[in-house]
């Protein structure tokens, strides 16, 4: 069985997280996840609580959705080691047992697939949203996602540019279906026609406040024209200075779990080898 990882990305929506993690622990049911909560931040205790809880967390200072997603897929993938990442928003939670199954064949199967979401149905093209049979569609949301860990070393991460809400999810995806992975992409009368792959999920979207900004959406749009012309690998740091806070949250995290990364409440032993990837990764200490 591949080992996977299941990551929750959050900011301020302590409630819900709850909700969220207790509903992934409850219908989980492939034997070997590691699972981390990315936390971006957040000013409403989230941190504490997840600490007092011995939850997995990764974050650092408010850095906006492509960042913090970043943190958890580099952490689940790279660091831990994981073949298929399954990454899900804040409120997002699963409401069957085995929901995971389908976005492990399809992360396996295609490298990435997004949410077949029920509001997106008059889009839909075909496909009966099994991994084997995925849902094709030129529109794509981010509720939840699958990578491989493949897709993510040829592809590359979000791209760190886009600041808070807006257009991150799209850009990436797009590169990522550009290198092979999570749909398909052809000319057609001077344009490039998309098709995205979707999986139907047993998925209960929390209705919660956005953390929408129009102006944060708006400055995002006008970066993501010329990215999503441009295929080239992304890390999820642009410079130096990123690299170094990125690898600190890193450091962090991995010093902080010696019990290792279970989903299950239950403490685990650290992966092996983990430290000496840390190294070759990111150089001594």
């Amino acid at each position: 069985m591949p080992r996977i990882g299941i990551g929750i990305v959050t900011y301020n929506r302590l409630d819900v997280l709850k909700s969220t993690i207790a509903n992934v622990r409850r219908f989980t049911r492939h034997p070997d996840v590691n699972f981390v909560v990315a936390d971006d931040g957040s000013t409403d205790g989230t941190l504490a609580w997840l600490r007092e809880s011995d939850v997995a967390v990764v974050g650092g200072v408010n850095m906006g959705i492509a960042w913090n997603k970043n943190r958890a897929l580099y952490l689940l993938s790279e660091m831990l080691g994981c073949e298929v990442v399954v990454l899900l928003e804040d409120d997002t939670q699963p409401t069957a047992y085995g929901w995971e199954s389908e976005w492990i064949a399809a992360g396996r199967q295609w490298g990435h697939a997004n949410f077949a979401a029920p509001w997106m149905k008059h889009m839909f093209l075909g496909g009966q949203g099994t991994a084997a049979d995925p849902i094709l569609c030129d529109s794509v949301t981010a509720q939840c996602a699958v990578f491989s860990r493949e897709s993510l070393l040829f592809g590359g991460y979000y791209d760190s540019r886009f600041k808070g809400y807006g257009h991150e999810h799209v850009e990436h995806t797009r590169r990522l279906v550009r290198v092979g992975y999570g749909g398909t992409e052809r000319r057609v009368d001077g344009k490039d026609e998309v098709r995205y792959k979707l999986i139907r999920c047993p998925l209960n979207i929390v209705d919660v406040p956005s953390h929408l900004d129009a102006a944060q959406v708006e400055r995002n749009l006008a970066i993501a024209g010329p990215l999503m012309v441009d295929q080239n690998f992304r890390a999820p740091w642009q410079n130096d200075p990123e690299l170094k806070q990125f690898r600190s949250e890193m450091r962090s995290v991995i010093d902080a779990r010696p019990q290792g990364f279970s989903l299950r409440e239950s403490k685990t032993a650290t992966p092996p080898g983990l430290g000496g990837r840390l190294r070759r990764l990111f150089g001594g200490r």
